[in-house]
């Protein structure tokens, strides 16, 4: 009998369940740490992908700048490891919503 891991079922259920207007933007939510790195994954978020054009939201400008400089890198990387065609990334900052502490 041969195991599936848990990770790849879920994955696979999630990509039919997109459906193909959304497989390739899943396949890259699933798949950015792995493109980017640990550090960089914990500070961007994927927003949307749209006509080929991804969008990233970014923790501050720091994280911006080594995105862009690296982003042809990114745009390569995510061809050769996901297969899916993409042809440029959009980064913006997005702030994180501080939380209310009820007191």
């Amino acid at each position: 009998m041969d195991f599936i891991s848990a990770g790849n079922v879920l994955q696979k259920l999630v990509l039919d369940i997109a459906g193909p207007e959304f497989r390739n933007l899943v396949k890259i939510a699933f798949g950015w740490k792995k493109i980017v790195g640990k550090i960089l994954a914990e500070r961007t978020s994927i927003q949307k992908l749209e006509k080929k054009v991804l969008f990233v939201s970014v923790t501050n400008n720091v994280w911006m700048q080594e995105l862009v400089l690296t982003k042809s890198k990114i745009i390569e990387k995510i061809k050769m490891v996901l297969n899916v065609e993409i042809e440029d990334i959009i980064f913006f900052i997005k702030q994180r919503k501080k939380r209310v502490r009820s007191v």
